[in-house]
């Protein structure tokens, strides 16, 4: 799939008339790049920490963390299930040596997500690391409220599936991260395979609700049948600590393609750029403000399950809105090949204690998520701008200074500010 060069000259330059529009995406960008000057002092190990704030591991150590998880959403019923973790730590070696997480979630509705997830530092004494994951989502009442920033739930209609769409889904992914350069400054170059298999319907009824927007919208392919994507990329990394950073940056860039040569019903090709920046508002390194950057963009055939995914390494959830991208707004309630998102996180460290046998530090957060996306490159001039957003607070709790389990409550006037709820393993970045 080739694109000719004047046509590439005219949407780069639709592209920036529409993000002229937001001068705060560009803000933050040089505000993040200004974190480059303010990283971690340099260390002499393989992990990600400066000497004084290192959790020092004297000795090898295993350790496990889990939680039941018991949450609400209007519309979609009680939900229930467990999140936990386990991990082995080694001297000179940071967050963990490896992990393994999993989560196993209900809801009344019907509604399934169950994934297992397996991360390796460096492999076999080799500058190399491994990450896996499978899972499986069972959506009987996922969101569809239309197409880009023309996107809304909030027109009444008489059926009430009409602005839901129904799948279920089997993935796995594999990705491999190879260190050039250790901290500080960490370089590495990654590259990932995704497959994942989309059935649209229930699996004793097939198709999309009869009637619903989704099948008006997505009559000539529903989105049934099977993504193979491979990514590639670089990452340039200085945080003082992964998994709960209080200083540094982080910045990505890939470029994804799915394709029929390596098992794909769609071809398509997306590209991502994504900036992180932590800066310490008091000596004491206790209150953060952290900063996150994205744009991602797509061309060729693609369905709209692969549509609300943002490119980039680990990456696995549905924007815009959800408990990754758009907390307060209904799951993946903006969906667009075109995405730029901005979120903000004030963390405040207030106290540790001692669980039985886990040291727990507790932080709390505000947070503010803002999106702007358009469905296709030549409907940019046409849609709607009007910038979505969603904030409020939540807790996060630093289990053994290995793992963040994070509980997030997020409003966005978009939804009349109704309180949703999320409960996950791990910072959002």
């Amino acid at each position: 799939m080739s694109l000719k060069l004047s046509c590439q000259r005219r949407l780069a330059s639709r592209i920036c008339h529409r993000l002229n529009w937001i001068p705060a995406f560009a803000g933050m960008t040089l505000w993040v790049v200004q974190a480059f000057a303010v990283g971690p002092n340099p260390i002499g190990n393989e992990g990600n920490f400066p000497p004084e704030v290192a959790p020092e591991t004297k000795k090898e150590k295993f350790g496990f963390a889990g939680l039941p998880v018991v949450g609400y959403a209007s519309g979609f019923g009680t939900g229930f299930g467990a999140v936990g973790s386990f991990y082995r730590k080694e001297p000179g070696i940071t967050p963990y040596k490896y992990e393994l997480d999993g989560q196993i979630y209900f809801m009344t509705s019907g509604m399934q997500s169950h994934r297992l997830r397996f991360d390796y530092l460096d492999v076999a004494g080799l500058p190399l690391r491994l990450r896996s994951m499978i899972g499986m989502l069972v959506l009987p009442k996922e969101n569809y409220c239309g197409q880009g920033m023309r996107a809304d739930c909030g027109i009444a209609n008489a059926n009430p599936n009409y602005y839901l769409t129904r799948y279920w889904e089997v993935f796995a992914m594999m990705d491999a991260r190879w260190r050039l350069r250790d901290m500080p400054n960490k370089v590495e170059i990654i590259a990932s395979w995704r497959g994942s298999n989309y059935e649209i319907g229930h699996f004793d009824d097939k198709g999309p609700y009869p009637g619903s927007l989704y099948a008006t919208d997505f009559k000539n392919d529903p989105g049934t049948g099977f993504a193979s994507v491979i990514e590639a990329g670089i990452m340039l990394d200085n945080r003082d600590f992964e998994p709960d950073p209080h200083e540094g940056y982080w910045v990505e860039t890939t470029i994804r393609e799915s394709s029929q040569f390596w098992g794909s019903k769609w071809n398509y090709i997306g590209a991502n750029l994504s900036f992180r920046g932590y800066l310490p508002l008091d000596p004491a390194k206790r209150l953060t403000l952290a900063a996150q950057v994205i744009f991602d963009g797509m061309v060729g055939e693609v369905p709209l399950q692969e549509i609300v995914r943002v490119g980039g390494s680990g990456r696995y959830f549905n924007t815009f809105g959800g408990q990754e991208i758009g907390r307060g707004l209904r799951e993946q309630y903006f969906p667009g090949r075109l995405k730029a998102y901005k979120q903000l996180e004030l963390r405040y460290d207030t106290f540790g204690f001692k669980a039985w046998i886990w040291d727990i530090d507790l932080t709390l957060a505000a947070f503010a998520d803002l999106g702007l996306v358009a469905w296709n490159y030549s409907t940019i001039k046409e849609e709607p701008f009007k910038p979505s957003i969603g904030f409020g607070g939540g807790l996060r709790l630093l289990w053994d200074k290995a793992v963040i389990v994070r509980f997030d409550v997020g409003v966005s006037p978009i939804e009349g500010y109704s309180p949703r709820f999320y409960f996950v393993i791990g910072n959002v970045f």
